[in-house]
């Protein structure tokens, strides 16, 4: 017998395991699995569950044969186990660590499951297709009205120029061709990402703190700048140094299609000076926070770092944004970070104001103010 041949029959059996961001739900009368590590979502049949339940810590072709022969001997499982390597719900080997465990499967099945949101071409489709929802089904009441014995308060007071700043702030479309200047933007970033000063939970380490709150002073938000009009600084991808109140440069290419691809297409945001993408480092939360409910808290950070970041535009008398439609694989790609235990979150941008359009700045052609 020739030695490699010997060897391949002493070799051992291959194991395989399976995804371990795997969630299944029922959709009608089907079975469909969904990857939260490949993002993929599929079917299941009757024997690919079979199979699938046996890939805990990684077992052989053999040994599924021998436990499930209704799935037809060796060959059958052997062909069912190269679909489901080819899909990449199993791969070989025994162990496979993923960082989500942590937050398997709510957390982990909403982040990954809602990553590869389809986007119209044209933003303005989404508001012609509301408009013609609404004829048969109006939108619910903008606020709540309880009936019952009510106090009525007093008018609210003035705190100086913090009323004007929140009474001020907007979201703005419309943008001039006029620079932000790099002392504005520094003031922007520091403001809002930049440590303030920094502390010590005891047994625990240093903590940081900012001008915003986070779940157990953990930050987990980054920030990185896509600087196309600020006057100062050359165009291109930035990191914001928040300890060190700097910006390192990614040495990648910038331009206004970049911004408008990267923001689902918002060709209104195309004259912006710049935009500044959240991410979240996520061990810094899991770290602390083995629940996945924590998750949230990563998202409520953000919500605060966006209305810090806006209320100082609005302060500086610059036109800031906030949107949540961006392509998330793409905006982690441009930056480098591989959408697991880095991610985009959320983006922030800022402009100057285009004459004209103070009293409506979030007008769209076809579309009022928001």
């Amino acid at each position: 017998m020739p030695a490699q041949t010997r060897r391949q029959l002493a070799a051992p059996p291959a194991r395989y395991r399976r995804s371990p961001g795997l969630v299944m739900h029922w959709a009608g009368s089907e079975l469909v699995c969904t990857d939260c590590v490949s993002g993929r979502r599929f079917a299941v049949s009757p024997e690919a569950l079979s199979v699938l339940v046996r890939l805990d810590g990684g077992t052989s072709a053999a040994a599924i044969a021998a436990a499930h022969p209704e799935i037809g001997g060796l060959a059958a499982i052997d062909d069912l186990l190269a679909q489901l390597v080819r899909a990449k719900v199993i791969a070989p080997g025994v162990n496979g660590a993923w960082p989500w465990t942590t937050w398997m499967p709510e957390a982990a099945f909403f982040h990954f499951g809602t990553k590869a949101t389809r986007f119209p071409a044209d933003p303005r489709q989404h508001d012609r297709e509301l408009r013609a929802k609404a004829v048969d089904s109006p939108p619910p009441a903008p606020v709540k009205a309880i009936a019952g014995r009510a106090t009525t308060l007093p008018a609210a007071g003035d705190l100086g120029g913090l009323t004007r700043v929140l009474r001020e702030r907007r979201t703005w479309r419309n943008f001039s061709a006029a620079k932000v200047g790099l002392p504005e933007m520094a003031t922007l970033l520091q403001t809002t990402f930049g440590v303030q000063r920094w502390g010590t939970v005891k047994g625990q380490g240093r903590v940081v703190l900012k001008t915003s709150p986070s779940a157990g002073a953990r930050h987990p938000i980054e920030a990185y700048l896509l600087a196309a009009n600020v006057k100062g600084l050359s165009a291109g991808i930035y990191h914001y140094d928040s300890a060190r109140h700097r910006l390192v440069a990614l040495k990648r290419k910038m331009s206004k299609g970049l911004l408008v691809r990267v923001l689902a297409n918002q060709q209104y945001f195309a004259d912006a000076a710049a935009i500044v993408i959240m991410s979240a480092v996520f061990a810094r939360s899991m770290w602390k926070y083995p629940s996945s409910r924590a998750y949230r808290a990563i998202l409520i950070d953000a919500g605060h770092l966006g209305q810090t970041f806006c209320l100082a535009a609005t302060a500086l008398g610059l036109a800031p944004f906030s949107t949540m439609a961006f392509r998330e694989h793409e905006v982690d790609s441009v930056l480098g970070i591989d959408g697991v235990s880095e991610g985009a979150m959320y983006v922030v941008g800022v402009g100057t104001r285009a004459a004209g359009h103070e009293g409506r700045p979030g007008r769209i052609a076809t579309r009022g103010t928001t």
